[in-house]
C-alpha cells in the first residue's frame, strides 16, 4: 500500500478512465465530490459521472466496481465543479457556462449499489437556463450552493457574474435576487469589473427572525386606509410563524461584503452593505479576493481567501445601531443600513508552492493563483484550501476558546483568544519556478474513517488519512477538570504543552506531488537543499530540542525521586517511633485505669464501713433496716410455699392424665352387630311413641279436651 495512496485508486478503473479525458488547461477545479460513502468524479471524455463504493474498497477480499451514470440529455458544458445536494438526491454539474442536474437513482441491494450494482444507468437530467447563457455570451458562473433548509433537498443558489443570484427548484427558476450593480461587460461598461464590484463568492449564514423595517422605512408616506388595511392583513397572518430570514453574505472581488437577507421562498429581499469590517486596515483586507466560506460557529467565523494566499479569519456579529452606507452605483439596487458587523480576529499567510528561495521565509507567497476553500464536516475547526499549489489544512483554534466561554458558567470568566490558526501544508504541486502548475482538479473529504482523496492534473491521485484533532478527542469531564486546576495553571505550563510548543513548527514539509514535465538537474538539487534545510530545521532541531527537553526533565525526575525516597525513609523510622511511643502509651492508660478501679472499689468499701459504724444511728433507718430484713424473710418462705404448690400440682396433673388414660383403656365398646340391632330397635321404638302422640292428639280433638 503507497503512503500517498492508502484507497490505492491509481489502480483503479475509474481513475485510469477519468485520466484519458483530463482538460489541458491547468486550472484549479474540483471534479470530485463525497457523500456518505460513494464518491463522485466526472468524465470529461464521455461526458459521464462516475460512481464508487470508496468504503467497501477498504476491505481486500472485496472486489468493488464503478458505476457509470449517463446522462438523459447531452452536456454540453465544460464542467468544473461536482456538487452533491445535502441528502444525496442530486448532483449539481456546473462549469463557467451553465449548470446542469443530474437526479440520482435509487440505491438498493446488499452493498448499497444504484439499481441494485447495474454498470451503466440513463439518470435523468436536465440545464438550468440554458437559453439565457445562450444569448448572454459574456454571462458565466461564479459559485453554487446548495441551501441548506431545503425540504424537497432540490433547492440551488447560482452566482451569475452579473451579480445575480438565481435560485432554481429543480429546473424551475423561482426567485432572480440582485446582489450589487447590474455589470455589462462591453466597451464602456466594464468599469464595474475593473473596480471589482463584481461578487466572486457567495455562502449562507445561519438563520435568524426576520426584522420588519417596512412600516419604519414607509411609515411617513402611508395613509389612515394603508394603515388599516396592514393592521387587517397582521390580524389574518398573526397565527402563522415567524419569518425566518436567512442572510446571504455575498464577496465582491474588491474584498467588500455585503448581506442578502432573505428567505427561501420569498421574492423580496434586502441587501446590506458594504459592512463594516473593524479592525480597519488599507487594503481593506483583500482587494484580490477569491473565496468566502462561512463555519456555522456562534458568532459565525467569516474565512476569506485572497488570491496572494492569505487568509482573514473573522467573525460574524450583530450590529448594535444599524449603520448605513454610501449609494450603490447602480440606482436600481436598494441599500438598507447594515445589522451586522465583521470583526476580523487574525491573517493566516499560505505558502503557495515551494521556491528554492527560503520556503521558510515565505518566499512561496510571490506566486498568485485563485485558492478556494472547503468545510471539514467532521471536524468544524478546520477546512481546507486548495489551489494551483496543492492543499493546505488550516485549523481554527479561536472556535474552541469561543465554545468553552459560551459553555462556561463562571461570571469571572474572560474571553481570551490567545491560541493561533494553524496551516499546514499537506500537498505540494508546484516547487520550482517555473510557469508550468499541476493544479488540483478534484477534492473530496471522505467521512468515518476521515480522510481526503485529491485528483490531480497530472492524473494522479492522492488518497491519505486524516488525523482528527486531539481537542476533539478531550471528554467534558477532563476538559473541565483541566479548566478547574487552577493551582496547575498557576505553576505553569505542563511539560506536555511545553514538548507542544517545542515541536510547532512554522513550515511543514509537504508531500510532493508529480510534476507534468520533470525538472532539471539545477531545480531537482535545489528542492533536495530546500527540503534537507527543512527536515533540519524545522525537524531534526527541534527532535534535538526535545530530547534535551526530555533529558532535563529526566533528570529532574531522577533528583526529585532521590529527594523522595529519603523523605520516605525519614518518614518511615517517624512512624517507629510514634508506633512505639504510641504503645507504651497504650500500656500505661490500661495500667492507670486498673489501678483505678481498685481505688474506686475500695473507696466504696470504706463508704459503707464508715456508715454503718456511725454512732449517731437514726432510729427510724434501724427499723427500716429491720423491716426490710423481715420482708426479705417471709418473701424468701412464700417462695419456698409457691415452689411447693408447683410441685404438688404437676403431681396432681400426672395423676389425673394417668387416670383419664386407664378410663378410655378400661371403656366397655357394643359389639357392631349388636350396636346396629340396639340402634334398629331404638328407631322403631321412636316410631311407635310418635305414633301414639298423634292418636293422642286426635282423640283430645274428638273429645273436645
Amino acid at each position: 500500500m503507497s503512503l500517498t495512496d492508502v484507497l490505492e485508486l491509481n489502480k483503479t478503473e475509474l481513475f485510469a478512465k477519468i485520466r484519458d479525458g483530463l482538460p489541458g488547461v491547468q486550472r484549479t477545479q474540483n471534479l470530485l465530490d463525497c457523500k456518505d460513502d460513494l464518491l463522485f468524479a466526472w468524465d470529461a471524455k464521455d461526458s459521464c459521472l462516475l460512481v464508487r463504493n470508496w468504503r467497501s474498497s477498504l476491505a481486500a477480499e472485496v472486489n468493488v466496481q464503478f458505476q457509470t451514470l449517463i446522462p438523459s440529455s447531452t452536456v454540453g458544458l465544460e464542467v468544473d465543479r461536482v456538487l452533491a445536494s445535502n441528502e444525496g438526491s442530486l448532483v449539481a454539474l456546473s462549469g463557467p457556462r451553465g449548470v446542469t442536474i443530474l437526479e440520482l437513482p435509487r440505491r438498493w441491494g446488499a452493498d448499497g449499489y444504484y439499481k441494485d450494482g447495474k454498470a451503466r444507468i440513463t439518470c435523468r437530467t436536465y440545464g438550468l437556463d440554458t437559453q439565457l447563457f445562450l444569448n448572454n455570451p459574456h454571462l458565466e458562473v461564479r459559485q453554487v450552493r446548495w441551501h441548506p433548509h431545503s425540504v424537497s433537498d432540490s433547492t440551488l443558489l447560482v452566482l451569475l457574474n452579473n451579480n445575480t443570484i438565481r435560485v432554481y427548484n429543480h429546473s424551475k427558476l423561482r426567485h432572480v435576487w440582485q446582489v450589487g450593480p447590474s455589470v455589462l461587460r462591453s466597451g464602456a461598461n466594464s468599469s464595474l469589473c475593473d473596480f471589482g464590484e463584481v461578487a466572486v463568492d457567495f455562502d449562507i449564514a445561519p438563520a435568524g427572525k426576520s426584522r420588519d423595517t417596512e412600516s419604519a422605512a414607509f411609515g411617513e408616506t402611508e395613509t389612515t386606509l394603508d394603515k388599516s388595511n396592514k393592521t387587517l392583513m397582521a390580524a389574518k397572518s398573526q397565527p402563522k410563524q415567524e419569518r425566518i430570514e436567512w442572510p446571504v453574505v455575498v464577496l465582491r472581488e474588491n474584498g467588500n461584503i455585503y448581506i442578502l437577507m432573505t428567505g427561501l421562498d420569498s421574492e423580496k429581499t434586502r441587501l446590506q452593505g458594504p459592512i463594516t469590517i473593524t479592525p480597519q486596515a488599507r487594503d481593506n483586507y483583500g482587494l484580490e479576493s477569491c473565496a468566502l466560506m462561512i463555519i456555522p460557529s456562534l458568532p459565525p467565523t467569516l474565512v476569506i481567501a485572497e488570491s496572494n494566499g492569505k487568509l482573514h479569519h473573522a467573525l460574524l456579529m450583530e450590529a448594535e445601531a444599524a449603520e448605513h452606507s454610501f449609494n450603490e452605483v447602480d440606482d436600481f439596487v436598494l441599500i438598507e443600513p447594515a445589522e451586522y458587523v465583521i470583526h476580523v480576529l487574525e491573517t493566516v499567510e499560505l505558502e503557495l508552492g515551494l521556491t528554492a528561495s527560503g520556503a521558510a521565509e515565505g518566499g512561496g507567497a510571490s506566486y498568485n493563483c485563485p485558492v478556494y476553500l472547503k468545510r471539514d464536516l467532521i471536524n468544524e475547526l478546520r477546512y481546507f484550501a486548495y489551489h494551483n499549489a496543492g492543499l493546505h489544512a488550516v485549523t481554527v483554534n479561536f472556535i474552541s476558546e469561543l465554545q468553552r466561554y459560551l459553555d462556561s458558567e463562571s461570571e469571572e470568566d474572560r474571553l481570551e483568544l490567545a491560541a493561533s490558526s494553524r496551516a499546514e501544508y499537506i500537498l505540494c504541486t508546484k516547487f520550482d519556478s517555473s510557469d508550468s502548475v499541476n493544479a488540483v482538479f478534484g477534492l473530496a473529504l471522505l467521512q468515518v474513517p476521515a480522510g481526503v482523496v485529491i485528483l490531480l492534473g497530472s492524473g494522479q491521485v492522492i488518497s491519505l488519512k486524516l488525523v482528527i484533532d486531539a481537542q476533539l478527542l478531550v471528554t467534558p469531564n477532563e476538559n473541565r477538570q483541566a479548566n478547574a486546576d487552577v493551582s496547575q495553571q498557576e505553576s505553569g505550563p505542563t511539560f506536555v504543552d511545553t514538548i507542544k510548543s517545542l515541536l510547532q513548527r512554522n513550515v511543514n514539509q509537504p508531500i510532493l506531488a508529480d510534476k507534468l514535465s520533470s525538472p532539471s538537474a539545477q531545480e531537482s538539487y535545489e528542492l533536495l537543499n530546500q527540503a534537507i534545510e527543512v527536515l533540519r530545521e524545522q525537524y531534526l532541531k527541534r527532535h534535538d530540542l526535545v530530547r534535551a527537553a526530555f533529558a532535563r526533565h529526566i533528570n529532574q525526575m531522577q533528583l526529585k525521586k532521590e529527594q523522595q525516597k529519603q523523605e520516605i525513609q525519614d518518614l518511615e523510622k517517624e512512624r517507629e517511633l510514634i508506633s512505639e511511643r504510641a504503645h507504651k502509651l497504650a500500656e500505661r492508660f490500661e495500667e492507670i485505669s486498673y489501678n483505678q478501679e481498685l481505688l474506686v472499689r475500695k473507696c466504696n468499701v470504706l463508704m459503707q464501713r464508715a456508715n454503718a459504724a456511725l454512732p449517731n444511728s437514726v432510729v427510724a433507718e434501724r427499723e427500716f433496716s429491720l423491716e426490710v430484713a423481715r420482708l426479705n424473710k417471709v418473701t424468701q418462705s412464700m417462695a419456698a410455699g409457691l415452689e411447693g404448690a408447683k410441685k404438688t400440682l404437676n403431681k396432681q396433673r400426672y395423676h389425673i392424665a394417668k387416670s383419664q388414660e386407664d378410663l378410655k383403656k378400661n371403656a366397655y365398646e357394643l359389639p357392631e352387630k349388636q350396636h346396629r340391632t340396639i340402634t334398629e330397635i331404638l328407631t322403631q321404638l321412636t316410631g311407635e311413641i310418635d305414633r301414639q302422640i298423634t292418636d293422642v292428639k286426635r282423640i283430645n280433638k274428638i273429645v273436645g279436651v
